[in-house]
């Protein structure tokens, strides 16, 4: 993939992002002009975008959303729910296109046929009785009818615009620019540039009266081709013609590459008509240029004799090219595996870095010193204040570097809120219920992997709160309610880490709803679920299969959507709570680190190996008496702040040899598993060490309850635990 064309894909996702983001807003408030401009505006760069590259059905496409905005904009048209559904189904196509060019190159095959679709779908919502033309071209268009298939393919299947351009004589003395003109013409499908008589002898021929006339095809519709030629509108002619579509493809309207093309032009330009010595002072040029395209190829040991097929008659040379024409390699389709990640980065940023970069190479040069010196013998408390020194230079230098470097990654939350307002006009306007969503925090930033995590688990609660939360129109008007419903997504910064609340004004959650559920499921018998306090009975919900709808939809209801949750916010070190008040609403609060490249880890000392807990999942660590354990069969367990909280060992969790050593107590580190505490019993407590966590590769890999390794300052081997697993 060349970098222009890599700037292409990234830059047309992002014109994706911002004409759906303006179209949303336009569609909620259909006067806002600023709306309108930057949606206009999105699409407009796009287009230009696209036919930069000649993709000629996703020019098509784009600027018939153009047309239909352009309608909107005019007041010829009102913007209504159909149309906004049919403008966000174009940006759907175009961004599945991009997806597909960053891996081919190319558009799909049935692109030219989509794009019709999408063209024949707006003019559906706009009302538009266009005129066409059934039975051929209109009156004075019959030289519509008599292009060549070659010339009419590109414009086959479609309804557009003819052009009949006359221009004056004297047409350069208004000031007129016949050819600018016709450059300008939106979306032009074919220009012909003719004689518009016969041509005088050339001794009488005027350079200052124009003799030519243009005839051409666009998608654009009449009304923005007669803003085009507004100057000139006695000498233009303007109708809308059904070009019908063609039985076989024309070889020249899909060539296998450029090459290929190139060298079938190079035949068709030596079979013009003509006479003997205009086909004889063609064939040099052809000659020179079919050279140059199998050089550029990397043909030219392949290459036939030609100069021998240039001694013969013409058609010998055409099918000699193009047998080269066929021969010539198809363009190596691009493999995902070529695909590139990316990450803009402030500027700001990387001159910070490479200016810490440039101090540590300047505290390097210090070692070089020491070393010198402590070959000839200096003093040991000099060289170890030397030593001292530059370690300090170095260890702060190092800790602003990878500061920075962490910095690079952090990107904005509005990356995966940017989903939601489509997500919640989709799914509201699916299920007939008047939803407004609410979003605060989107400048929050968070490590591009942790804001990887955190889409699927906000579509989930977003989704859920939409379909299971909120209460339909009749129903909020029976408990005195707002019709419109409310949910809010905001996110903040707090202890070193990541918090998203996700939170509605709907039914809430029904906790005793929830305990039937449970036991109906199996996953506790109904004393259990009797015993449990509503806050514990709200986390069932996080339970694999369990779901408290009545019925399964497209939406929700299959019980696995809050598991998820819980399980893509604990991969990455984070937890989920939940709080909700039955008639009032519901609350999720996801609590995330801020980066998953160093990880904040508790360690503890087992069996004489370290071993690493995430900070998140840590509440709290004590040393319990024996006496305080309580025994049940082979169940323990210790009662903390009122609360009953089962111990495990970790010794026993990873099958290593019981500690024989007598003790006056244990020491307990106390966790939270998805708002469960539980207490793990340890050798002994460490420091808190932040680490960069390696992932278990090779065999290792499938040991499910080790999160990874680490490295720490002494050597030291730490492994980082996964508690959910082990238990």
């Amino acid at each position: 993939m060349s970098a222009l064309f890599e700037q292409f894909v990234l830059e047309s996702r992002e014109l994706l992002e911002a004409a759906g983001a303006a179209l949303l807003r336009l569609e909620r408030d259909p006067t806002e002009t600023a709306a309108v401009n930057d949606l206009f505006r999105a699409l407009h760069t796009l287009k230009g975008a696209t036919a930069l590259f000649d993709m000629a059905p996703f020019t098509r496409m784009v600027h018939a959303g153009e047309d239909a905005l352009m309608a909107v904009r005019d007041g010829r048209a009102a913007m209504s729910g159909d149309l906004a559904d049919r403008l966000l189904e174009l940006l759907d196509t175009g961004a599945a296109w991009v997806d597909g060019l960053e891996f081919s190159q190319s558009l799909p095959d049935d692109a030219d046929t989509r794009a019709r679709a999408q063209e024949a779908g707006l003019r559906a919502a706009l009302g538009d009785s266009a005129e066409t033309a059934d039975g051929g071209a209109p009156a004075g268009f019959a030289w519509v009818d008599e292009l060549p298939e070659a010339e009419r393919a590109k414009a086959a299947g479609r309804t557009v615009t003819a052009i009949a351009y006359d221009p004056a004589e004297d047409c350069f003395f208004a000031g007129d620019d016949p050819l600018d003109l016709c450059r300008r013409i939106p979306d032009l499908l074919l220009l012909r540039v003719e004689a518009a008589g016969a041509w005088p002898p050339l001794t009488d021929l005027d350079p200052y009266r124009c003799a030519l006339r243009f005839r051409a095809l666009s998608g654009a519709s009449k009304d923005e081709l007669a803003r085009l030629f507004r100057g000139v509108p006695d000498q233009l002619s303007l109708a809308t013609v059904a070009i019908p579509a063609q039985a076989a493809p024309v070889p020249l309207a899909a060539p296998a590459s450029l090459a290929t093309a190139m060298l079938r032009e190079q035949a068709r330009i030596l079979g013009l008509p003509g006479s003997d010595a205009e086909t004889a002072a063609r064939r040099p040029a052809v000659l020179r240029a079919v050279r140059n395209i199998l050089a550029a190829e990397g043909r030219n040991a392949e290459a036939p004799p030609l100069d021998r097929a240039a001694d013969g008659p013409a058609d010998a040379l055409i099918r000699c090219i193009e047998g080269l024409a066929e021969a010539a390699p198809a363009a190596p389709a691009a493999s995902p595996l070529q695909a590139r990640r990316t990450l803009r980065v402030d500027a700001e940023r990387m001159d910070r870095l490479m200016a810490l970069v440039g101090e540590l190479v300047v505290a390097k040069g210090s070692l070089p010193y020491l070393a010198r010196e402590a070959q000839h013998g200096r003093s040991a408390d000099a060289l170890a204040q030397g030593i001292k020194e530059a370690h300090g230079r170095i260890d702060s230098i190092v800790g602003d570097l990878q500061d920075a470097v962490l910095r690079l990654r952090l990107l904005p939350l509005s990356r995966v809120f940017d989903p939601l307002p489509r997500l919640v006009r989709d799914t509201a306007r699916r299920l007939g219920k008047p939803v407004e969503l609410h979003l605060s925090g989107g400048e929050t930033e968070a490590d591009k992997d942790i804001l990887d995590i955190l889409g699927e688990p906000l579509l989930h609660l977003v989704r859920n709160g939409l379909d299971h939360g909120i209460e339909a129109p009749e129903r909020r008007r029976a408990a005195g309610k707002p019709e419109v419903a409310a949910i809010r997504v905001q996110a903040f910064q707090d202890s070193g880490g990541v918090v998203v609340e996700v939170s509605d004004d709907g039914a809430g959650i029904d906790a005793e709803a929830v305990r039937r559920k449970a036991v109906a499921a199996g996953a506790l018998t109904a004393e259990q679920a009797a015993a449990l306090n509503e806050a514990e009975a709200l986390r069932l919900i996080f339970l694999p299969g369990l779901s408290t709808s009545a019925m399964v939809s497209d939406l929700s209801g299959r019980g696995v959507g809050m598991d998820a949750v819980r399980g893509a916010v604990e991969q990455a070190g984070g937890r989920v709570e939940v709080a909700s008040t039955p008639g009032a609403g519901t609350r999720f609060r996801l609590v995330l680190p801020l980066t998953m490249m160093v990880t904040r880890l508790v360690m503890v000392e087992t069996a004489g190996a370290l071993y690493g807990f995430p900070v998140t999942l840590v509440t709290g660590m004590q040393r319990v008496p024996h006496g305080a354990i309580r025994r049940m069969k082979h169940a323990e367990s210790v009662v903390v702040q009122d609360t009953v909280v089962p111990l495990l060992r970790l010794r026993r969790l990873l099958n290593l040899p019981e500690d024989e050593r007598e003790r006056s107590g244990e020491a307990v580190l106390l966790v939270d598993l998805g708002g469960q505490p539980v207490g793990l019993v340890v050798d002994a407590f460490r420091e808190r060490a932040e680490v960069v966590l390696k992932p278990m590769t090779g065999l290792l890999a499938r040991l499910r309850g080790y999160a990874g390794t680490a490295v720490l300052g002494d050597g030291s081997l730490l492994l980082a635990l996964n508690l959910r697993e082990l238990m």
